[in-house]
């Protein structure tokens, strides 16, 4: 039977042949004190990349109980306790990424899996029978809910067992590296250069000679330089609260179109709009709900940065609003066209098209909307309609704790 696949082969050995594979391996003299001895998850994969045998790293991260409790058993009974959870699976689908249950065929076959690093990295090896390492964004969990996002880096390196080549694949979690990198560009580019206007701009006000209206001009940049440095400050204080769990919820009622009107007002002396008209859409609908207004500001305003980044100069973002009986819509638009294998992407922590270690927009509005607003986020992106936003969150939330 053919499988369907939108990336790499679909097609498995069945759990037999599974079975054998794992006895072969681990037949071998050490193998298993060998694997188990590699501080780095670990797993030996046959050609079509399923699992035929897993370290203690591996199956400790599992949660599956396997190297003590079968210290001294069989390889049969071994095999029998790890069965179930690990083998003849591949890494996406043993350690829970959301995409992997996309389709029937399961890991390496959805659109998404055509940016995976770690299928990238797999196949690569096994076609040039080499070493070969590559860079991984996983979201793992229940999508929505209790997703955690993980940056990987991972290594595929073939090995050959009388004449069957399998392929060793190691996996190391860079997610604290890769948020330290993002943390750093922004404190020390973004920040730095927020803090050096700021400091330039009061030079200029001890300098002699500046009439009284330019004096008054050059306080009212420096305050808002300096309320943009607050608030690049206060940006990333609050995603590394959503994202260690710490971040509380203050829910009150809000106003649409207020709020939409209040957003456009913190764009109206910033660069990045300049020449580039931000407007509420005429059917845009005004409706009170409870929600919290702080968090929710952040959402849009990281959404309407995206979309004035990515238009020309003249062209138009739009703002949006609707309400049905138990939900309420905003919507951002511009006429820009997200590339296809960006889309992919979109909501992956460290990913940007704006060079590497900028992608926390996109991720931190999925992160606040879906884990502390009980919203959802979609969007699409095509020549037709351009490029909108969509953020949903319910009529009404509660405050954490209540």
């Amino acid at each position: 039977m053919v499988m369907n696949t939108a990336f790499a082969p679909a097609e498995r050995v069945s759990q037999a042949e599974i079975r054998r594979q794992y006895e072969k391996l681990a037949a071998l003299p050490f193998v298993r004190d060998f694997l188990d001895a590699v501080p780095n998850m670990s797993v030996v994969l046959n050609e079509h990349r399923q699992i035929v045998f897993a370290n203690r790293a591996f199956t400790e991260f599992l949660g599956v109980k396997y190297s003590d409790e079968l210290l001294g058993k069989s390889h049969c009974e071994a095999l029998n306790c790890l069965y179930a959870d690990v083998l003849g699976r591949r890494p996406g689908e043993a350690v829970g990424c959301i995409r992997a249950s996309l389709t029937e065929s399961g890991c390496g076959t959805t659109p998404f899996c055509r940016t995976c690093g770690a299928v990238i990295s797999i196949l690569n090896s096994q076609k040039r029978r080499a070493l070969d390492i590559q860079e991984c964004r996983m979201i793992c969990g229940e999508e929505g809910v209790n997703e955690t996002a993980l940056d990987l880096r991972v290594w595929s390196r073939p090995i050959e067992v009388d004449g069957t080549v399998y392929t060793v694949f190691s996996v190391m979690d860079i997610s604290n590296e890769k948020r330290r990198k993002v943390l750093e560009r922004i404190f020390f580019h973004d920040v730095l250069n927020t803090a050096s206007g700021v400091k330039g701009l009061a030079d200029l006000l001890v300098e002699t000679g500046l009439s009284e209206m330019e004096i008054k001009d050059v306080s009212s940049m420096i305050s808002e330089s300096a309320g943009q440095l607050i608030e690049e400050i206060s940006a990333q204080r609050m995603l590394s609260a959503a994202e260690s769990g710490d971040l509380k919820v203050s829910a009150e009622e809000i106003h649409s179109l207020e709020l939409l009107y209040w957003i456009i007002r913190q764009f109206h002396s910033q660069s990045a709009a300049q020449g580039k008209p931000l407007v509420v859409d005429k059917s845009a609908e005004h409706f009170n709900f409870v929600s919290d207004p702080v968090l929710l500001r952040r959402v849009l305003i990281n959404l309407v940065k995206n979309a004035l980044e990515a238009v020309e100069e003249g062209a138009t973002v739009t703002l949006g609003s609707r309400a049905d009986s138990d939900s309420v819509c905003f919507t951002v638009h511009d006429a820009a066209v997200i590339p296809p294998e960006v889309q992919l992407q979109v909501f992956s922590r460290s990913f940007s098209t704006k060079g590497s270690g900028r992608g926390l927009g996109t991720y931190s509005i999925k992160l606040i909307s879906e884990k502390y607003l009980h919203g959802h986020v979609s969007f699409i992106s095509n020549a037709e309609e351009g490029t909108r936003f969509d953020v949903r969150y319910p009529q009404v939330i509660q405050s954490s704790g209540e």
